[in-house]
């Protein structure tokens, strides 16, 4: 599979918000597209005696992660590919903001059983394409592309509440967790923005949603 070119330039996020709907018990994890390693403190928070594993395609970045000591190991490459001549198998496989980089989601999400135990988890933050400020910049003609963020210029697919959920039920996950996060305010700028921002939020209440979280089982014995 080809793969776009990603970039050195996030942030390391906890994501502390994502901590309470990690699922429990898990012994092995995977961190798909770990960048520089911030979320590993959370995953540790969350299975201290764990093997956590972080995989990254930019070699700075998982250098950095290494440094971090919350992974048991972190492989520099593509997923899945850089898994290929391994057995490894998951508990738990965490993608925070990954899967709208990948040209095919579809066919990565379809093909984790394979990476999962029986009955595992994979845990997703997807952005959502119908986020209240990109809705307003939509409605004055602007798709402005950017370093970071939901118009980051390295996605290549875009979802809402409802095809994120389909990525994983059409390909046999039962979805235990959709919940969105990070909430929008109206934001600064002119008072008729942020009138349409309220409005456009009462209208479509997913619009609040900066992110969706996925929590999805495997339906796979």
């Amino acid at each position: 599979m080809t793969h776009p070119e990603q970039l050195a330039s996030y942030q390391e996020e906890a994501r502390p918000e994502i901590l309470p709907y990690l699922p429990l018990g898990a012994t092995t994890v995977v961190d798909i597209g770990c960048g520089p390693g911030g979320f590993g403190p959370t995953l540790r928070k969350r299975y201290p005696s764990a093997r956590i594993v972080g995989v990254e395609a930019v070699a700075s970045q998982a250098d950095i992660a290494r440094t971090d000591h919350e992974f048991d190991e972190v492989l520099t490459g593509y997923f899945p590919d850089i898994l290929a001549d391994r057995p490894d198998r998951f508990d738990v496989i965490t993608f925070n903001d990954v899967l709208e980089h990948i040209i095919d989601p579809w066919s990565i999400v379809a093909n984790l059983h394979d990476r999962l135990t029986p009955g595992g988890h994979v845990v997703a933050s997807i952005p959502n394409v119908q986020f209240v400020w990109n809705l307003t910049d939509l409605l004055a003609g602007r798709w402005n592309y950017q370093d970071w963020g939901i118009l980051d210029r390295t996605h290549v697919r875009f979802f809402t509440r409802a095809t994120a959920s389909s990525l994983f039920t059409d390909h046999g996950f039962a979805i235990e967790t959709c919940i969105g996060i990070g909430p929008a305010s109206n934001g600064g700028g002119r008072l008729d923005k942020r009138v349409l921002r309220g409005g456009l939020m009462r209208l479509i209440p997913d619009s609040r949603w900066m992110h969706f979280l996925i929590v999805a089982r495997s339906l796979r014995a």
